[in-house]
């Protein structure tokens, strides 16, 4: 019997120091990975709102595309760029 209550204590002595070891050598990863998976999350919540950027960038060029292919459209963007019609003379404000 004694020797029972001895095996059993070396064994839990054996399985102690597998857990002790095992905590101290999966910690280091376990603290890399997770900081790996912030930084992570962090990057993809900027990358979506980089990406409804773009989105509503388009939606607006659409839009623009959209203008420029009516006649009305042409004129109001040929004279934002300042273009005029033959005979038309620029007005000048100032001086």
């Amino acid at each position: 019997m004694a020797r029972t209550g001895r095996s059993h204590r070396g064994w839990s002595v054996v399985l102690w120091l597998v857990a002790i070891w095992l905590t101290f050598h999966t910690t280091p990863r376990t603290i890399r990975t997770f900081s790996q998976w912030r930084h992570t999350r962090a990057e993809t919540h900027q990358l979506e709102l980089e990406l409804q950027s773009l989105r509503q960038h388009e939606q607006y060029l659409q839009s623009e595309l959209e203008r420029a292919r009516t006649d009305l459209g042409r004129e109001s963007l040929a004279r934002q760029r300042g273009w005029i019609r033959k005979g038309e003379e620029p007005l000048r404000l100032g001086r």
